[in-house]
C-alpha cells in the first residue's frame, strides 16, 4: 500500500467515526429530551406533577474591574516672556470740519392776525295790520207776507205777498300784510395786524477745517524668550473591587410535585389563602373561602416571582416557603 492510499483510508475511517459519534449523540439527546417530557418514574400514588419554570440562580462575588484604563497625558510647559515698553500709534492725524454758527438779530415785523372779511347782515321784513270789509251775502229781492189789510190787493184771498229788496251784508276783518320785504346787506370788517419780534439771520453758518494731531500711547509688550514645550506623562490604570452578579444555573423547566384538584382540599386552599394574605398578597378584595380561583392563582404567581420560586403551579416548595406542610 502506497503512502497516498494509506492517507485516504485513514481519512475515511476518521470520517466514519465522526458520523457514528454524531448519531450516538443525537440518539442520547433524543432519549434525554423524552425523559424530560415525562414525570418522575418513582412518583407515589396521590402525587401530582407539573412542568414548572425554575428561575435562574445567581451569586454575587467580589470582582476587580478597571474603572479607568491606563492612559497618558501631555503636560504643557508654558512659554517664557519678558515685558518691553514701546510707544505705539493709537490714532493717526486727522481733521474735522468745525461749524461756525449763523448770527441772528431781532426785528419788528407787522404780522397779519385777522384777514379782511365780509359779514352778511339780514334786515327782517316788516308787516302792518289793515281792516277790510268782506261780503257776507249779496243784495237780493224776495217775496214776503204782508203785515196788514191795507196792503191787500182784493177781497178774494186772505193772503198778502209783498216784493221786498234785501240789501247786501258785509263784515269787517283785520289781517297782517307785508309792508317791506326782508333784505340782506354785506358789512366789510378790515384786517387786523400786530407788531411782533422776529429772529432774522444776519450772517449764514460757515465751516472751517480743524486739524486733530496724532495720538501715541506707551504700552507694555510681552516678548517671547522661550517657546512653549510639551511633556508626555503616563497615567496608570485605576481598578476597583465591586460585587459582580454571576450566573450559577440557568433558567430551566422541570417536573415538580404540585397540588391540584386531585390532592387538594378546600381546607388546604383556605389555609393557603390566609397565609398569602398574611404575607401581604391579597386576593383582589376577596376573603379566604377555600375556592381556588384566578385571584388565588395571581397571588401565588406574584409570591413565587418575588421569592425566586418555581412558577407554573402550586409547588410543594411554595407551600414550604409559606410555612405549610410539604
Amino acid at each position: 500500500m502506497s503512502k497516498v492510499d494509506y492517507l485516504k483510508k485513514f481519512k475515511s475511517a476518521i470520517k466514519g467515526t465522526t458520523l457514528l459519534s454524531s448519531i450516538i449523540f443525537a440518539v442520547a439527546s433524543h432519549n434525554v429530551a423524552q425523559a424530560q417530557q415525562l414525570p418522575p418514574a418513582d412518583a407515589k400514588p396521590g402525587e401530582c406533577y407539573a412542568k414548572v419554570l425554575i428561575p435562574a440562580v445567581y451569586q454575587t462575588a467580589p470582582t476587580e474591574v478597571v474603572v479607568q484604563p491606563a492612559s497618558s497625558e501631555v503636560k504643557e510647559i508654558p512659554a517664557e516672556y519678558n515685558d518691553v515698553q514701546k510707544q505705539v500709534l493709537v490714532e493717526e492725524e486727522s481733521f474735522e470740519l468745525e461749524i461756525v454758527p449763523a448770527e441772528y438779530e431781532v426785528q419788528q415785523v407787522r404780522v397779519l392776525v385777522q384777514p379782511e372779511r365780509k359779514i352778511k347782515k339780514v334786515i327782517p321784513a316788516t308787516f302792518e295790520t289793515v281792516s277790510e270789509q268782506v261780503l257776507v251775502s249779496p243784495a237780493r229781492v224776495e217775496w214776503k207776507k204782508g203785515r196788514g189789510p191795507f196792503e191787500k190787493i182784493d177781497e178774494a184771498t186772505g193772503e198778502i205777498m209783498c216784493r221786498v229788496e234785501i240789501p247786501a251784508e258785509y263784515t269787517t276783518i283785520e289781517k297782517t300784510v307785508l309792508k317791506t320785504p326782508a333784505q340782506t346787506t354785506e358789512e366789510v370788517i378790515p384786517a387786523e395786524y400786530e407788531l411782533r419780534e422776529k429772529r432774522v439771520m444776519k450772517t449764514p453758518p460757515t465751516t472751517r477745517k480743524k486739524v486733530i494731531p496724532a495720538k501715541y500711547e506707551t504700552i507694555t509688550i510681552r516678548e517671547l524668550v522661550q517657546p512653549a514645550s510639551f511633556q508626555q506623562i503616563a497615567i496608570p490604570a485605576k481598578t476597583q473591587v465591586v460585587e459582580k452578579r454571576q450566573l450559577v444555573s440557568a433558567e430551566v423547566v422541570q417536573w415538580r410535585e404540585i397540588l391540584c384538584e386531585t390532592n387538594t382540599t378546600p381546607q388546604l386552599v383556605q389555609e393557603l389563602q390566609e397565609r398569602l394574605v398574611n404575607a401581604g398578597y391579597g386576593l383582589g378584595g376577596a376573603v379566604p373561602n377555600g375556592n381556588f380561583g384566578p385571584a388565588t392563582q395571581n397571588a401565588i404567581r406574584k409570591y413565587q416571582q418575588d421569592n425566586n420560586l418555581p412558577t407554573g403551579g402550586l409547588t410543594i416548595s411554595t407551600l414550604r416557603a409559606l410555612g405549610m406542610r410539604g
